[in-house]
């Protein structure tokens, strides 16, 4: 999801994160949701306000969500500003600061990945069998497949192998043996 730098677009954040975490095929527990839309909008908001200076409508983040293979969800927001964001102890009549004390006490790891352009902060949960999408089979036979969540909000499923139908892997259909329809 492409977003403008602006504070007032975080509430956005969490609810796209809402609509994507089922399209990713994820059964998730409501506090699980909750923890996601958390983690999301802490570090949307410190890509605003310590990426882009507190706010600039002339440029635009990125938040990203991916499953890999083994049940991680990893969720990120690139943003253009350099430095680290580190947690810090915030002064007890603070009213900000302890946005990444959170993120670390919800996530199972995060991090920065630095570039040329900017940075990506990023956190996991690494998430129960449970929680994982329900393995794709075809004809009886479990296939690995691959979730991706698209700028649009849609996300499609890929499987591999791809064979045609009646033809192993790795075989030519023998085309002169296709019934016609």
């Amino acid at each position: 999801m492409r977003f403008p730098a602006e504070l007032a677009q975080i509430g956005a954040v969490r609810r796209w994160v809402s609509k994507q975490l089922p399209m990713l095929g994820l059964r998730l527990t409501d506090q699980r949701v909750e923890d996601a839309r958390l983690v999301m909008s802490e570090i949307a908001a410190n890509a605003v306000v310590h990426g882009c200076d507190g706010g600039r409508s002339d440029v635009e983040l990125t938040a990203a969500l991916r499953l890999s293979p083994t049940g991680v969800l990893r969720m990120s927001v690139a943003d253009p500003g350099p430095g680290r964001p580190e947690p810090r102890k915030a002064g007890e009549g603070a009213t900000s600061g302890r946005g990444l004390l959170l993120v670390a006490g919800v996530v199972d790891r995060f991090g920065v990945d630095e570039g040329p352009d900017g940075k990506v902060v990023w956190a996991e949960l690494d998430l129960p069998e449970a929680a994982r999408p329900v393995p794709a089979s075809v004809a009886g036979r479990q296939v690995e497949s691959q979730v991706v969540v698209l700028c649009t909000g849609a996300a499609v499923r890929v499987w591999r192998p791809r064979s045609a139908v009646g033809v192993r892997p790795g075989q030519q259909p023998e085309l002169d043996r296709i019934p016609a329809a």
